[in-house]
């Protein structure tokens, strides 16, 4: 098992730094282990420093009085929480930090982030990087959220998966504010028509990274509304649906279904 001063090193808040640079705060570190289901932190508890996360799925949480839960994004191996909270005036989880799997939490004190900070400009430009990024994938989570219909939510999801996955395929960072649209020659492939019992193209296809209840948690809709939406959505030659592997039938159309709205059949069709 790698040790912590190994993963750290791994990580975006000490790229390209010399373990040096570092090395004498590892012992200053913790590791908390946290299985499926178990909260890490609550909201409102203080936040007392930054977690790394070295193994497994988080989740956070925004929980309602009445029990209902929306999952307002997951972080995976070398993603952190926490530093927002550093600098700000308020120290409070505003979410619930959830564990989705079993997980392997690096847990840097405050003191020690600081002193990291002060002490070397590099480190310190990694944890500006990374703030900027958070702002854009907040961004990018707001343009989600702002999709006027289920079936709109669900398509620019769909695609926002298949952008990242594009990006993985060619060995490439995903950036933070990856756009669920398809690069210009890829939809004029799509759109080409094709002789019989010859596809041009291969249908893309994408894995949901998580249940279909933590989805809908993403999506802020009743796991069944998402359900029969995605029902509906094969039904209407969208997508095809075998489990967690979704095949994107009609990028096209779920492309134009973001940017003007889903046509609703009529009668007559």
């Amino acid at each position: 098992m790698k040790k912590i001063c190994e993963v750290l090193a791994t990580t975006p808040l000490f790229a390209a730094i010399d373990h040096e640079a570092f090395g004498e705060h590892c012992g200053k570190t913790s590791l908390r282990i946290v299985w499926k289901g178990e909260m890490l932190a609550v909201e409102g508890d203080e936040c007392t420093g930054i977690g790394i996360v070295q193994e497994g799925q988080l989740a956070m949480n925004k929980y309602t009085s009445g029990g209902d839960c929306a999952t307002l994004g997951l972080m995976g191996p070398g993603e952190m929480f926490g530093e927002s909270l550093l600098f700000g005036h308020t120290k409070a989880y505003p979410v619930t930090i959830e564990a989705v799997t079993n997980s392997r939490v690096i847990i840097l004190p405050k003191e020690t982030v600081l002193e990291l900070l002060d002490a070397n400009p590099r480190i310190m430009k990694n944890f500006l990087s990374i703030m900027s990024d958070r702002v854009c994938m907040l961004n990018r989570r707001i343009a989600l959220l702002s999709q006027k219909t289920l079936r709109q939510k669900i398509a620019y999801y769909l695609l926002e998966l298949w952008q990242e996955q594009r990006y993985r395929d060619r060995g490439e960072e995903v950036p933070p504010c990856v756009a669920p649209v398809a690069e210009p020659e890829t939809v004029a492939r799509l759109k080409e028509p094709q002789k019989p019992g010859h596809r041009i193209l291969s249908t893309p296809a994408v894995e949901l990274p998580v249940s279909k209840e933590v989805v809908a948690r993403l999506l802020s809709m009743p796991r069944p509304s998402l359900s029969r939406e995605l029902i509906s959505m094969e039904n209407d030659g969208l997508i095809k649906v075998s489990g967690r592997v979704i095949w994107l039938v009609d990028v096209p159309a779920l492309e134009r279904g973001i940017l003007e709205g889903f046509k609703v059949p009529s009668d007559d069709d």
